[in-house]
C-alpha cells in the first residue's frame, strides 16, 4: 500500500467530472468504475462516490482479476475492503488470459474488456489520464500506427449497443491525481510490473519521455491538442466511411461493383471497415492495398483475403466474411440438429417465419433443423433438385453452402431450405417459409 504527498493544491476533480457528466452522460445514471486498486482508479472511484450526493447517479465498481501477478489476490481484498468502507457495490471478475498470438498486455486487455462488456451498468468509467494519453499516442507513432491509433483514447466511445466507455480523467495529469490522493489521504496499491522497462510503455514512461518533457514542459498539452485534431479527422473519416458503406452494401451485402465506384482511398477504408465490422482482425496497410488492387480487376470473380481472425471471400461480385472459428460467426451451429415446430422460434437458433406464396402448414411438427448434406434434395415443381446446387445458383459462397441449415422430417427428407423454398408435396398456399437471421438475404425465392 502507498500514499503520495504533495504541497501543491489538489485539483477540483469533482467540479470537472460534474460538468463532464452533465454535458456527456446525463442520460446514463448507473456508472461502473474499473477499479484496479491503483492510484488512478482509486481517485476516480472516490470522486464519483462523492458526487453521488450531488448527481442522480449510482456508482458501482468492477475489479478484474487477471491472475498475472503474485499480489493479484491481495489486490482483490484491497478493493473489497475499500468498496465496503465507501459503501460501493463491487463486482469481481476472474478472467483467464489467453494470448492467442497477442502479447501479454494485449491479451490481458482483451480479457479485461470482455469482463467490462458483461456489466449491467449504463457506462464503464475508466481512469486513463493525460499521461496515459501521451504514452498511447507515442506508442502508436513508434509502431507506425495510422489515424485511428494516433487518435489515441476518446473521452467517450460505445462499448456495445447498450453501454459506453467514459474516460473523465483525460484532462488531468498523474501528478494532479497524486495531489488529489494526498489531499484526501487515499490508500492505493502499487503494481510492481509498472517498473519493468522491458515493456515498451514502461520504458517510454520512465526513460523515453522524461528528456522530452524536460525540454518541452508543455509536451502533454501540445500532444493533447494534436490528438484532439486527429480525433476530429477520425470522426469525419468514419462519417464518410459509414455513408460509403450504405452505398456499397445497399443490397444487404458487400457489392464489389458498387465498391469500385469509390476513389482508391475510400475503397481501402471500406475494406478496413469490412474487417472491423465482421471481427476479422485488423489488417495491415499493405494487405489492404494488395487486396484492393486485386478487387479492381474487372475480370476477377473469385478471391480470398487472409485476415488475422479469418478471411474475406469474394464470390461472384459479393464479398463475404469467413471467421476462422465458424461457430463464432454462426453460434447456433453448435445447437444443430434441433427439433422445430412450424411457426415457433427455437430458443437456441435465430429461426423465424414469414408468410409465403408456398410455405409449410402451421400444424406441421416433428421437424429437425440441421446442416445440409451433399445428397440432400428438395422436391420442386420441376422435380427433385440438389440443395447445394440450388444455393450455388443463388450465388451463395461455397463455404456457406456447407453450413446452410435445412428442415427435415422424421425420415430425414428435406421439406424446406430456409430463405429459399419449401417442398411442393408439403407446401400450402399462404404457408410459412423459415428464415435464419444472419444468412444472406440476396436469395430469390
Amino acid at each position: 500500500m502507498a500514499n503520495s504527498t504533495s504541497n501543491k493544491p489538489a485539483p477540483d476533480l469533482a467540479a470537472a467530472l460534474r460538468q463532464q457528466w452533465s454535458a456527456l452522460m446525463a442520460d446514463r445514471c448507473v456508472l461502473e468504475v474499473a477499479l484496479s486498486g491503483g492510484l488512478d482508479s482509486v481517485v476516480l472511484l472516490h470522486v464519483l462516490q462523492r458526487l453521488q450526493s450531488e448527481l442522480p447517479i449510482t456508482v458501482r465498481a468492477v475489479h478484474v482479476h487477471h491472475g498475472l501477478q503474485a499480489a493479484a489476490d491481495e489486490w482483490v481484498v484491497f478493493c473489497q475492503n475499500l468498496c465496503a468502507q465507501w459503501q460501493i457495490p463491487l463486482r469481481v471478475e476472474k478472467v483467464a488470459v489467453s494470448r492467442n498470438g497477442q502479447g501479454i498486455e494485449g491479451a490481458a486487455r482483451t480479457a479485461r474488456y470482455a469482463a467490462f462488456a458483461r456489466s449491467e451498468a449504463a457506462a464503464l468509467v475508466l481512469a486513463h489520464h493525460q499521461d496515459d494519453q501521451t504514452e498511447t499516442f507515442m506508442l502508436a507513432a513508434l509502431r507506425g500506427g495510422g489515424l485511428r491509433a494516433l487518435a489515441a483514447m476518446p473521452p467517450l466511445r460505445r462499448l456495445d449497443d447498450d453501454k459506453v466507455l467514459w474516460r473523465p480523467l483525460l484532462p488531468f495529469s498523474r501528478a494532479q491525481l497524486q495531489q488529489y490522493a494526498a489531499a484526501w489521504q487515499l490508500p492505493y496499491v502499487e503494481d510492481g510490473s509498472n517498473h519493468d522497462t522491458s515493456l515498451l510503455r514502461n520504458w517510454l514512461r520512465q526513460q523515453g519521455l522524461p528528456p522530452w518533457q524536460a525540454r518541452l514542459p508543455h509536451l502533454a498539452a501540445q500532444i493533447g491538442s494534436s490528438i484532439g485534431q486527429l480525433q476530429d479527422a477520425l470522426a469525419l473519416q468514419d462519417e464518410v466511411c459509414a455513408q460509403d458503406w450504405q452505398q456499397v452494401c445497399a443490397g444487404g451485402v458487400f457489392d464489389v461493383q458498387h465498391w469500385r465506384r469509390l476513389s482508391p482511398q475510400r475503397q481501402q477504408l471500406q475494406l478496413h471497415y469490412f474487417a472491423r465490422q465482421h471481427d476479422l482482425g485488423v489488417p495491415s496497410r499493405s494487405s489492404i492495398a494488395a487486396f484492393a488492387a486485386q478487387l479492381r480487376l474487372p475480370e476477377i470473380t473469385q478471391a480470398q483475403w487472409p485476415l488475422p481472425q479469418g478471411a474475406a471471400v469474394l464470390h461472384r461480385h459479393i464479398l463475404w466474411p469467413q471467421r476462422a472459428d465458424i461457430q463464432q460467426q454462426w453460434p447456433w451451429l453448435a445447437q444443430l440438429p434441433c427439433c422445430v415446430a412450424v411457426g415457433v422460434a427455437p430458443t437456441a437458433v435465430p429461426l423465424y417465419w414469414r408468410a409465403h406464396a408456398l410455405g409449410l402448414p402451421a400444424d406441421m411438427a416433428d421437424l429437425s433443423l440441421r446442416c445440409v448434406l451433399p445428397n440432400d434434395v428438395l422436391l420442386l415443381k420441376i422435380g427433385r433438385k440438389n440443395v447445394k446446387k440450388m444455393l450455388q445458383e443463388r450465388k451463395v459462397a461455397p463455404f456457406m453452402r456447407n453450413i446452410w441449415p435445412i428442415l427435415v422430417d422424421q425420415e430425414q427428407r428435406c421439406v424446406a431450405v430456409p430463405g429459399v423454398a419449401v417442398a411442393v408435396d408439403v407446401g400450402v398456399a399462404g404457408g410459412l417459409l423459415p428464415w435464419v437471421a444472419g444468412l444472406p438475404k440476396i436469395i430469390k425465392t
